[in-house]
Formats: structure tokens, sequence, C-alpha cells
């Protein structure tokens, strides 16, 4: 996912069997020096701006490598800050809490990207190791996997804003959650405009030194536990023993803009908040900064998986491809990075290269046979041997799968 432009085609897929190109298309190849004059036409005037498009993938459509080659994040807030999993940030850049117009267009610009929405898959062991009388346990991973889904939220763009109902308790200006009262609801008369800049024009108009305004993204309708159940299935087929954890894991869930000050530039520096961790010092910090600070969190970005929740809707339409389809197709990648005993705990994350070589390979697999015929030397007594040795492999490698791997020791 990136932003809405229309991007050149990527490179053409890779061969394994180049010599088996399409003879028309070298029939067909010319020389330019061949060519006795070019027509006399306008060509198209050149520009560097590409041309803008909307379009998504329909549900059923195969996607390309493009989902994930120009997935973007959310651009970070300037004077910003976050948290050790990057699911909040925190900006007390002055102008957002001085003009009204600058904090909108960032809140529109920020709900325009869904949260960075991750599957990670995490298998482990025990192993134990006895020393005399003293006996120690390690826990081994196995296999760390982790895999984009941001692109499935739809393209750039695509969410919708949601604001805080006027039935629903909530943070309005105030240090709890309140229902709105006669007086605010006269407030939004008096300013006008959308809700959107209403909401911003009444936190830059708060008189309150420490103040906070949230924006949140949501992600509606997504199967997990569908999807959970399948990834399940497909690191059992490995006939792996260890313990699974499957995480749909979030980040960039929250925006914070905080009032510039000293107390709100304490609160973002990371040395002081460790500080405060250690030393048990947050016990009394927490609760004079919750009572001195107004809160609004009041609009929210939702970014739906697909039109309606799972098992409500016989038609129900995924935004650009069910949990099963994805399942299909990250099924193979997913047990061969669970084979390799992949780790990736830096926050890599398998992308679609790795997925389609892993189809090349199946393919090859399929076309060579999984066991490949015993070569035959012409004597009895040698062919004999070979086909009893052949059967031994067999009846060891399925030994082996039995057996199964990553078990506690």
């Amino acid at each position: 996912m990136g932003k809405a432009t229309a991007h050149s085609q990527g490179p053409p897929a890779y061969r394994d069997d180049p010599d088996h190109a399409e003879t028309a298309s070298m029939a067909s190849a010319v020389l330019l020096d061949d060519v006795d004059y070019f027509p006399d036409e306008e060509l198209p005037s050149y520009t560097d701006t590409p041309a803008e498009s909307h379009t998504s993938a329909a549900p059923g459509v195969s996607l390309s490598a493009n989902h994930h080659q120009f997935y973007e994040p959310p651009p970070e807030p300037p004077f910003s800050s976050h948290d050790l999993n990057y699911s909040e940030y925190r900006t007390r850049f002055p102008n957002y809490s001085t003009e009204a117009s600058t904090l909108s267009t960032f809140i529109k610009q920020q709900l325009q990207y869904p949260a960075s929405y991750f599957v990670q898959l995490c298998g482990t062991h025990t192993e134990t190791r006895r020393n005399g009388n003293k006996e120690t346990k390690d826990n081994i991973t196995d296999f760390y996997i982790r895999i984009n889904l941001t692109y499935l939220l739809g393209h750039w763009g695509s969410g919708s804003i949601e604001f805080l109902p006027d039935n629903k308790r909530g943070y309005r200006g105030t240090i709890i959650p309140r229902l709105p009262s006669s007086k605010s609801i006269s407030l939004d008369e008096e300013i006008g405009g959308d809700e959107l800049s209403t909401w911003c024009k009444k936190y830059v108009s708060d008189p309150s030194k420490i103040k906070s305004f949230t924006l949140k993204r949501e992600i509606q309708h997504h199967d997990t536990k569908k999807l959970e159940h399948l990834l399940r299935s497909a690191i059992a087929e490995t006939n792996y023993r260890g313990h699974v954890s499957i995480e749909f894991l979030k980040q960039h869930e929250r925006v914070v803009i905080y009032s510039p000050g000293t107390i709100n530039q304490w609160r973002m520096t990371v040395w002081i908040r460790w500080m405060f961790y250690l030393t048990f010092l947050w016990i009394f910090a927490w609760p004079v900064l919750f009572f001195l600070t107004s809160r609004y969190e009041v609009v929210k970005g939702i970014f739906q998986y697909a039109d309606s929740p799972p098992n409500t809707n016989p038609s129900r339409k995924p935004t650009v491809m069910s949990e099963v389809d994805w399942f299909h197709r990250w099924e193979s990648a997913v047990k061969r990075a669970a084979l390799a005993r992949m780790v990736n705990k830096d926050g890599a994350c398998l992308d679609e290269e790795y997925r389609q070589a892993t189809e090349r390979a199946d393919a090859r697999g399929e076309a060579v046979g999984r066991t490949p015929e015993i070569p035959r030397t012409g004597n009895v007594f040698a062919d004999g041997a070979l086909g009893l040795i052949g059967q031994g492999l067999r009846v060891a490698e399925g030994f082996s799968a039995q057996r199964g791997w990553g078990g506690d020791c």
C-alpha cells in the first residue's frame, strides 16, 4: 500500500527455462537499422508526476507484488516519539495546538493511512539440561515469522472517518468520559463548519494549559480466528511438535497531539519516563497528569477488511481477498519458512518475492516428482540392492516425519 498513484509495471517474472521463450515474440524482433522511417506522430508529453489512480483490486482478483512493494506506513509527525511497539506516536508540535486548520489538515492526512497490520507466528520448545543434580531449562525459538497484512485493508485513502456519537460517553475536552452537555451543543452551532474542523477549533480554543487530542485507527471485520486456525493447521502439517503462538499486531494505532509546555515535554522524553518507571515515581505522577489533562478523543479512522463482520452475512465481500484466499496464497511459504527455522526478530517480514520463489520451487518439485526413479544398471543383483536401499530411505523418512521436530526435550 502506498500513495494512490499509478505505478509502472515491474520487471518480468523470473523463468527457470529461459530457452523456451515465446517464439512468436522472438520471430517478430527486428533491429532499428532495418526500419526505413518512423511515423510522424506527436509523442505524449513527459511528466514527472504519475497520473493518480484510486482503483483497488476487486474480490477474487489475483494481486501482484505491487501491494507489498509500495506499502507505505503513515508519515511520522514532527517533534514526535513513539512507544516500544510503535503502536502510539506522540507529538507536541506547537502549530497543532494553536492553528485549527493545521491540525485539521494533519488529521486528514494521517487518516488516509490504515494502521500497519501484521500476522506473527512464533514456534518455541523447551530444552532441559542436566548437570549433576542441577537442572536448567532453556526456551528455544524454532521460527519467528511475520507477514504484512496492511494491503488487505484496501488502497490508500479507502478508510472512513467516524466521530464520537452524542449518545456515548467519551473525552470531549474533559478529564473523565462524559456525555455532551447542552453548552457544547450550542458551541457547535456557534462555530459552524464540518465536524472535524469544529473539534479542532474547540481544541485550539480550549484555555487548558495541559491538553491532548487523540486520533485512532481501527481495523474491522477481519476473521482472525479463522485465519489463526488455518495457519495452525499449516504448521501442524510440517509435523512441528513445539508450542505455536499466533498474534495479529498493529502499529500506528494512535496519534496523540500534546499541547506545548514543560510538563508535556517531560512526559514525552524517553529518559524521564524511564526514570519515573524505575523509581516508581509514576505512582504519584500519573494521578497528577490524569487530573490536569483535558482530553479530546472524538475522531477515529475506520478501515474494513470486509463489508460485514464474520459469520453474519453469507454474501460478505472482502475489501481485497478473503481469509481463505490469502491463506492459500501463503500456505506453502509459511511452511517453508517454518521448516527453514527462519527467525526474523528484527521486524523483517516475508515479502511477495519470497512467496513467489516458493511457488516456483513447488512447481519444479511437482515437475520432477517427489520420489525420483531408481536408476537401472542391467544387473539383477545391483538393481535389487538399489531398490532395497531406496525402500529403506523412504521408511526412515516416514519414521522421521512421524516423529516430528521441535518438541520439548
